[in-house]
């Protein structure tokens, strides 16, 4: 037996209303996106022990044979900052034997804030990202030691740039805004996202 018309208009009213207001299932972002700033070594030449490296989560690492990194930054060799997902520095080797984060970066045009949603998709996982200063990238890390059990989705979003280098030490200053929340692509600092 077919539902009656009223059933049917109630049914297609409360679906539009569902795609309007995002997705029901998804849980609410609790927590707020975390800006911040760093004082970075290029990963060659760096002294021992320097920060070459940042784990979005985590802050500023090392870029060492752990992998308990996202992203590792060096300086090309005109000078220009080039940016490694952890992948495109472990070997193969070092793929098999433990695992190792999908951490995907995407250009995207415009300045640092004018960025306010991370793209849902083109994100290149196997490359490094030669940019230039003040250039954005949109990062997309699938986090399995935080989002595994999360009914939002498995990655977190986040945006990143580099600020200004100073060639002569190899540091580069750089910043990013870091969504928390599993799924959630909201890339406003210190706001709790709806997206």
């Amino acid at each position: 037996m077919l539902p009656t018309r009223p059933t049917r208009v109630a049914f297609v009213a409360l679906a539009i209303l569902a795609v309007a207001c995002g997705d029901p299932t998804k849980p609410k972002a609790t927590f707020a996106n975390a800006a911040s700033t760093y004082t970075l070594y290029a990963f060659t030449g760096a002294p021992v022990n320097a920060a070459t490296a940042i784990s979005f989560l985590g802050g500023p690492s090392r870029a060492d044979a752990n992998f308990g990194f996202d992203v590792a930054f060096d300086l090309d060799a005109s000078g220009r900052p080039v940016i490694y997902p952890v992948r495109t520095i472990a070997n193969d080797l070092a793929l098999l034997t433990s695992p190792v984060k999908r951490v995907g970066l995407q250009p995207v045009a415009g300045t640092f804030d004018a960025l306010r949603v991370a793209p849902q998709t083109g994100y290149d996982t196997l490359a490094a990202q030669t940019v230039s200063v003040g250039s954005v990238l949109a990062v997309e890390v699938l986090d399995l030691n935080t989002c595994l059990y999360s009914l939002g989705g498995q990655t977190i979003y986040a945006k990143l740039t580099v600020d200004s280098i100073d060639a002569a030490s190899r540091r580069l200053y750089a910043r990013t805004v870091v969504d928390p929340n599993c799924g959630y692509r909201s890339v406003v600092p210190d706001s709790v996202p709806q997206i």
